[in-house]
C-alpha cells in the first residue's frame, strides 16, 4: 500500500505536542491545513476537513489509535477507490526534551498511487507539511 510521509522535529516533549493533537476543538485557533472534528477515542466516529484545490472538503473517519504521547490515527476515505489510514506518531528524542513528528498516510484503492503522489506535489491539496509546521508553532509559540 503507498504511503505518504513527512516529518519535523519539535524542541518540546511529546506530552506537550499530545495535548494540542488531542484537543481537536482547538484546531481552528491553529491550523491552516486540517481540522480534525470528534472525540478522539478508538473506534470512535470523527471527521477530517481539508480543502482540496481550495474548495473546503472532508471524510467521515474512525479513529484506530488514540496511544497517549505516542500516536493518533484515523482512517477513512472512500473505501475502494482511496481510502487512508492518516497517522501521526511521536517519537522522543534527546531524553525527551524535542519529538521527532512522524505524519503521513497510507492509503488503498484504485486510485492510492495517484492520491501519494499528488501528496507528494503538494499542489492544491492538504499540506501535510503545512500542519506540521502549524503544529510547531502551536506547541512553541515561534
Amino acid at each position: 500500500m503507498p504511503t505518504y510521509e513527512t516529518q519535523i522535529t519539535i524542541d518540546a516533549p511529546p506530552s506537550e505536542i499530545w495535548k494540542h493533537l488531542i484537543d481537536v476543538s482547538k484546531y481552528d485557533d491553529w491550523s491552516n491545513n486540517f481540522w480534525l472534528r470528534g472525540e478522539p477515542v478508538v473506534g470512535g466516529p470523527g471527521r477530517i476537513e481539508f480543502k482540496l484545490f481550495g474548495i473546503p472538503t472532508g471524510a467521515n473517519v474512525t479513529f484506530q489509535i488514540v496511544d497517549e504521547h505516542r500516536e493518533l490515527r484515523w482512517q477513512g476515505g472512500a473505501k475502494g477507490i482511496a481510502y487512508g489510514s492518516h497517522f501521526l506518531i511521536l517519537e522522543p528524542l534527546d531524553g525527551g526534551t524535542r519529538t521527532r513528528v512522524r505524519h503521513g498516510e497510507t492509503f488503498e484503492g484504485l486510485l492510492a498511487g495517484l492520491t501519494v503522489r499528488l501528496l507528494g506535489a503538494e499542489r492544491g491539496g492538504p499540506s501535510y507539511n503545512g500542519f506540521n509546521e502549524d503544529l510547531r508553532r502551536r506547541v512553541t509559540g515561534a
